[in-house]
């Protein structure tokens, strides 16, 4: 019997995430691999008297700010008569300049409307939109909490709150804090049947569940957000990636190869090239690969060169160079390299193991003899599409073999995490 620990770790969707895996008493695997790229805009409030809003600018010291004594205001909204702006003026002018990406007067407008009530959800929902647009994201980390302090069940700001953890941060715990966030939303989404935020909620949920190696889950969610617009691209997107770490390739090329024929699509040809390469249809994967850089250059930038008596000879210096005692775990083992993962190792677990793994552990057969060695393998297609450079190429290969001697070691993913492995 085996146990299963997937672990992924994931930047912001725009760049290349990072996943680190492993299976436990099964195969171990290390895996980088880039997920379903994902709009930079923040998910903007939606309340009955505005659209949206929040707050921007130079905000890093807007909360230490606010706790000291300041001037008047100059009110963003000029009032007939000279009169004060109420707040339902100061969210609606917030949500109009939101709209129209004037993300600085949208978070001037917000931050009056808080300090005038300092219990409106919207204003602070408000403040958390434009923050996050404008790139604050602590700050509107702080506007969502102190919006959820208020109300922490309302569903628009949850749908706020996990877009930004799952968009603009991605780190496994942002990532399990989002799924909190929508659990929290669906009910309340799901009574007023709303369909646009319960698609989007289901599809925050996609994302999120993608990106922490959970494909089947993932699967499911971006299958519900399709429910509510089948026409969307976003879950679209997810549910070719959540078949692609399920192993279902011909299902994955299908669903990806609409998205591209509608409208370029970066991430889209980026995951048919992986599936043509795996098909061993290196013309079509290199075609697909360039397009994907050509339309995001910033996500799929150049990768190390890897020609397999280069890729050798880097392992070879980087083996010589590990302590020790990671030599004579290597030793202990049949260490291989190979391009890619095969399908059967892949699938040997439930769930399946990425295809983007970057090294495997498999321990010796219950049932072999006392002769049996357990194997270390390294990918070096993998490998090389997750490192920019020679140097970062060796680091990756010395990180991945430390891994799997790990594992060889007994070492789990909690204690090769807390090792930066």
């Amino acid at each position: 019997m085996s146990g299963v620990w997937k672990i992924a770790m994931t930047n912001l969707r725009r760049w290349l995430p990072v996943l680190a895996l492993a299976i436990l008493a099964g195969p171990f695997a290390c895996k980088k691999q880039p997920q379903a790229p994902q709009p930079s805009a923040a998910a903007a409030p939606q309340q009955k008297i505005a659209l949206v809003g929040g707050p921007s600018a130079s905000t890093a010291k807007i909360d230490a700010a606010e706790q000291q004594p300041q001037p008047p205001p100059t009110p963003c909204v000029e009032m007939a008569g000279g009169r004060e702006p109420g707040l339902p003026d100061l969210l609606e002018q917030a949500g109009r300049d939101f709209e129209k990406g004037r993300y600085e007067d949208a978070l001037e407008c917000a931050r009056e409307a808080s300090r005038l009530d300092g219990t409106s959800v919207a204003a602070h929902h408000f403040r958390g939109a434009a923050l996050a647009e404008l790139g604050h994201i602590e700050e509107a980390r702080t506007a969502y909490a102190r919006a959820l302090a208020i109300d922490p069940d309302d569903p628009e700001v949850l749908r706020s709150a996990a877009d930004l953890h799952v968009r603009r941060l991605g780190a496994r715990d942002d990532l399990e804090l989002a799924l909190q966030y929508v659990h929290r939303a669906l009910p309340r989404a799901t009574k007023g049947k709303d369909k646009g935020l319960l698609r989007e909620l289901y599809l925050l949920q996609a994302m999120a569940l993608d990106d922490l190696g959970r494909p089947a889950d993932a699967l499911a969610a971006a299958n519900r957000s399709l429910e509510y617009e089948p026409r969307d691209r976003e879950a679209r997107r997810e549910k070719g990636v959540a078949l692609f770490e399920l192993c279902h390739f011909d299902q994955a090329r299908v669903e990806l190869l609409k998205l591209a024929a509608e409208e370029p699509d970066a991430w889209a040809e980026h995951y048919l090239g992986l599936i043509a390469e795996r098909a061993q249809d290196d013309v079509a994967a290199a075609a697909h690969f360039a397009r994907a850089q050509k339309l995001d250059p910033e996500a799929f930038r150049s990768t190390a060169s890897s020609p397999s008596s280069l890729f050798q000879k880097v392992v070879q210096e980087e083996v010589d160079k590990l302590p020790s005692d990671i030599k004579q775990g290597l030793a202990r083992a049949r260490f291989a390299i190979e391009d890619l993962p095969a399908v059967n190792d892949l699938v040997a677990t439930d769930p399946p193991l990425s295809p983007g793994i970057l090294g495997l552990f498999r321990p010796p057969p219950e049932n072999g003899s006392s002769e049996s060695r357990p194997t270390i393998l390294l990918y070096r297609r993998n490998l090389a599409r997750a490192a920019h450079s020679e140097d970062e190429l060796r680091r990756e290969v010395r990180d991945t073999l430390m891994h799997e001697v790990g594992h060889l070691n007994g070492e789990d993913d909690e204690q090769l995490r807390d090792r930066g492995l």
